[in-house]
């Protein structure tokens, strides 16, 4: 609908008949001037405005009150123009603000709807506000949009600028899926809103930034909360490239079972926390939960009877009783710097968010070796490479060796959807595969031995998991626990492939063979692992 102001012919005439009222339409910001009980009883409203000027539609059977609220008007530096038309059309007229109720209803139903908008309709509601994005202040729109994107159960959110536009994409289960493109002009203007709420500095566009903020959402458990949010700008060609990592607390801390450790792990997880020294080390790739799985540790341990201290960059949950600090490489504090601070206040238990130095690395190592239990990170594509990458930073192997204790591998695949999967035959090449890693397993602890009826788990697609096949995620994991016998290997320099000989005759198995044991438990596919191990 439209003002009397938009209209492509403009009244004529001061007396209104019943069809110039039909060819009107409202301004109901205009006509919440008056309410409508005051214009029944004055018989009398206002119906739109041409800049300065009201447009006053009056049966005129009440001039005084007619005559007030035009003073009124005018002691408010509005000036005014007056129509006339009869009590039965002006009836016809009052009808307006039934309407006015009804799409205020529509307006609020639309709002809720957008606002508890979750996976696949978060979806189609980003594609709605971006159709009528112009109408929205910037500053709306681009938080609306990391809002929604946030409820598609995305973990990051990308604006990745191209030659012809910038692509924003979002990541759901580990897979980056394509939802709008926006021109970089249209891109700058919430690129600047992005900064400003992050803290960074808007002129700054030649060299990357880091900032956080903050927003509320609706979370997988349907409850209304506070996400984190860490943001990076990086410099580009047209535009600066811009991620956001959501950092949801109810995603931070969960259960082991939750996070993909079957009985056999955890159980060796669980009798290596009960020590008080030596390092336990998490491997895996950038996004392979380590960090979940980390403060999932120390939620455990935090039973209040020992001091727990971490060292981060940055810290993404907040956790209560833990004595938490943060990395500021601007301020010149670094891990180094922490770890030798965290020493002086007497933990029971440090977490070091990752060894990214030798340096690092020996002072962890101390700490272990002088009665500290320490958990802490390596980017390693295995648990056992993570001794020679220890060794190649210049970590001697008579340090290291003593002070392990646990190193753990970690990948995720994406789990199949419980609502729509099915089962197909495996080829001649899936069965020797499958057939050969499990003989393998079996061989290694006949109570791990699966039976294998030539079917494997397969995906079909559904309204849950929005067409993929997939919902959510767990991690295949491997278990490295470190023998006597082991550390002796290690310190004369074994760590090839007599080091991984000696954990198969301990039964370790590798993040394949427990990938494969859980497929066939129906909680993947074949492809899946392919994909990612």
């Amino acid at each position: 609908m439209n003002a009397i102001n938009n209209m492509s012919t403009p009244l004529s005439k001061n007396i209104l008949e019943i069809d110039d009222l039909q060819g009107i339409s409202p301004n109901f910001d205009q006509l919440k001037i008056l309410s409508q009980e005051t214009s029944q009883k004055m018989e009398t409203l206002i119906f739109a405005k041409d800049k300065n000027t009201l447009k006053v539609l009056t049966t005129n059977n009440f001039p005084g009150a007619l005559t007030t609220l035009l003073k009124n008007l005018e002691d408010k530096w509005y000036t005014y123009e007056v129509f006339y038309t009869s009590p039965q059309w002006f009836t016809y007229a009052m009808s307006r603000y039934n309407d006015m109720e009804i799409i205020a209803e529509q307006k609020r139903k639309e709002k809720t709807e957008q606002k508890e908008a979750a996976g696949k309709w978060a979806i189609a509601m980003i594609h709605k506000i971006f159709e009528i994005r112009d109408s929205m202040e910037p500053g709306d729109f681009i938080l609306e949009l990391i809002r929604l994107a946030f409820q598609t159960w995305a973990s990051d959110l990308h604006f990745q600028p191209q030659e012809d536009g910038v692509i924003v994409r979002i990541r759901i289960d580990g897979v980056l899926q394509e939802l709008l493109t926006f021109t970089h002009d249209d891109f700058r203007k919430y690129l600047q809103k992005m900064k400003f709420i992050s803290g960074t500095k808007m002129n700054i566009t030649y060299l990357p930034q880091d900032g956080r903020f903050a927003f509320t959402a609706i979370d997988t458990y349907g409850k209304e909360r506070k996400v984190d949010v860490r943001i990076n700008f990086m410099p580009g060609v047209e535009s600066e490239s811009t991620v956001l990592r959501f950092l949801d607390s109810t995603r931070g801390i969960s259960t082991f079972e939750q996070i993909g450790f079957t009985e056999r792990t955890h159980e060796i997880l669980k009798r290596n926390l009960e020590k008080n020294t030596w390092i336990t080390i998490f491997t895996g790739p950038t996004g392979s939960w380590k960090t979940t799985t980390l403060y999932t540790i120390l939620s455990y341990l935090n039973d209040g009877k020992r001091k727990i201290i971490t060292l981060e960059d940055p810290i993404e949950y907040e956790v209560k009783g833990i004595q938490q600090s943060q990395i500021n490489y601007n301020k010149w504090y670094t891990y180094e710097i922490g770890l030798k601070a965290i020493l002086r206040h007497d933990p029971d238990i440090i977490l070091i968010g990752e060894m990214r130095s030798q340096e690092t690395a020996e002072i962890a190592i101390n700490a272990a070796l002088t009665g500290h239990l320490v958990f802490t990170t390596l980017h390693t594509n295995s648990a056992i490479e993570s001794i020679p990458r220890l060794t190649s930073m210049g970590v001697k192997s008579y340090m290291l060796a003593p002070s392990l204790n646990l190193i753990v591998a970690q990948r995720l695949v994406r789990k199949i959807c419980p609502h729509c999967s099915t089962k197909r035959d495996a080829n001649y090449a899936e069965q020797a595969e499958i057939q050969d890693t499990l003989k393998k397993i079996a061989d290694l602890d006949p109570k791990l031995a699966v039976s294998f009826d030539g079917k494997i788990p397969e995906i079909v697609g559904c309204n849950e998991c929005n067409g993929t096949g997939y919902k959510w995620r767990f991690a295949v994991i491997e278990t490295f626990e470190i023998t006597d016998d082991m550390k002796k290997m290690i310190v004369d320099g074994k760590i090839g492939i007599d080091l991984y000989a000696k954990a198969r005759e301990n039964g370790f198995l590798t993040l394949q063979e427990d990938g494969i044991i859980k497929m066939m438990q129906g909680m993947t596919t074949l492809d899946e692992l392919r994909r990612v191990l």
